[in-house]
């Protein structure tokens, strides 16, 4: 495209997890580069150490190379303050340096190895993701394990000219926190969102940089209260427990972005067995996911058995909505333990023969004619439940 048609991009928002919050910078266009030079070299680095991801291209590396070498010329990165492997036995032996400023460039792996090497020097990084997963998603968060929070980023930079090189097909799949957010967070932007979506993936600069603003937007409207995502803000696993349990049947075609969409299909369903998801809300999901471009099917030879095996004792805890944008909550949880009978219904949405039949049960219900036998296997049955 000519530069008529992709303009520079300059968004600026901010995180608020609790009692930290930092600024994320959303930009694309050669003028907006030298914004990175003027920016880091006023965090008054005594040296930077850079860690790069693998199969971040060269240019990329080289480039932001340049700037910090700009920014802090009476500094200048030697050979040993350049970590190509962001493995936590490399990065354990680099020596700790409150004056160090540690730089990450790369996808989730990588940033949150740069943010452990940061944390022994007691200073936040300055993240910049090269995957959509990573700007939407994995950067924004600082949910650590066990409860903890992890050190809040200097700065987080989506610089979107890192996404042109990706893959071709990895853009797609990289969109799920947009999708996930959209029906657990952001219901209002469901229109706008699916006129944008584009099933081929291809995106000129505006659509990626409006995805990323409302992905920080949606989070930060949950972690401004609840920052180590175990309470309201676990909404953001909407999706996930599903995918989780898919990653170790070693589908080696499916992106976690697609196992991410077919465990929302799998929480409409059986949120609408329990009777909190109408069909309506069901159907909501389907529409996004064909805009979005994403499978609807398990993979083969992957079955509803498999998956049963993988999680443990035949359950998951899985976010269920009462609505769009409406997290179910019982017992003061956002996860809800879904037992094997329900958790099976569930995957019957992304079995193949679902395509022919929606679920015979769930019309059953609706028609008033009797109950699923699911619905009294689950583990909160509808009389234990409640609205947010």
């Amino acid at each position: 495209m000519s530069a008529s048609d992709n303009p520079p991009v300059t968004l600026d928002r901010r995180v608020t997890a609790g009692p930290v919050s930092f600024p994320v910078q959303i930009r694309a266009g050669e003028e907006t580069w030298d914004e990175l030079t003027r920016t880091v070299g006023a965090l008054d680095a005594g040296r930077f150490l850079l860690v790069v991801g693998p199969g971040v291209p060269a240019m990329h590396t080289e480039r932001v190379l340049r700037h910090l070498r700009r920014a802090a010329p009476a500094r200048p990165l030697s050979a040993e303050d350049i970590h190509e492997d962001a493995s936590d036995d490399v990065l354990e032996d680099v020596p700790d340096d409150d004056g160090a400023l540690v730089v990450a460039l790369g996808g989730t792996g990588v940033l949150d190895a740069a943010r452990r090497l940061a944390a022994r020097g007691g200073r936040g990084p300055v993240l910049l993701p090269t995957t959509l997963p990573a700007m939407t998603d994995s950067a924004l968060s600082l949910a650590g394990r066990a409860g903890r929070m992890l050190p809040a980023p200097l700065l987080v930079r989506a610089q979107l000219e890192f996404l042109s090189t990706l893959a071709p097909g990895a853009l797609r799949p990289g969109l799920y926190a947009l999708v996930r957010n959209v029906l657990a967070v952001c219901p209002g932007s469901y229109d706008q969102v699916c006129a944008r979506l584009c099933p081929d993936g291809r995106y000129d600069r505006a659509a990626p940089a409006a995805f990323i603003a409302l992905c920080v937007d949606a989070r930060t409207a949950l972690t401004c209260y609840d920052p180590c995502e175990d309470g309201p803000a676990a909404a953001l696993r909407y999706g996930h427990a599903v995918a989780d349990l898919l990653r170790p049947l070693g589908v080696g075609a499916l992106r976690y972005g697609d196992a991410v969409a077919l465990g929302l299909l799998v929480a409409a369903r059986c949120a609408r067995l329990l009777g909190l998801l109408d069909a309506q809300g069901e159907a909501a999901h389907r529409e996004l996911l064909e805009r979005w471009g994403a499978p609807t099917v398990l993979p083969s030879p992957v079955t509803a058995d498999d998956v049963l095996r993988i999680a443990l004792g035949g359950t998951a805890g899985l976010v269920l909505l009462d609505g769009l944008g409406q997290p179910h909550v019982a017992h003061g949880r956002t996860v809800t333990d879904v037992g094997t009978a329900l958790l099976r219904a569930g995957l019957d949405a992304v079995a193949p023969r679902a395509a022919r039949d929606t679920a015979g049960t769930v019309r059953s219900c609706a028609r008033g004619t009797g109950t699923p036998s699911v619905v009294r296997d689950a583990a909160h049955p509808p009389s234990v439940r409640r609205s947010p």
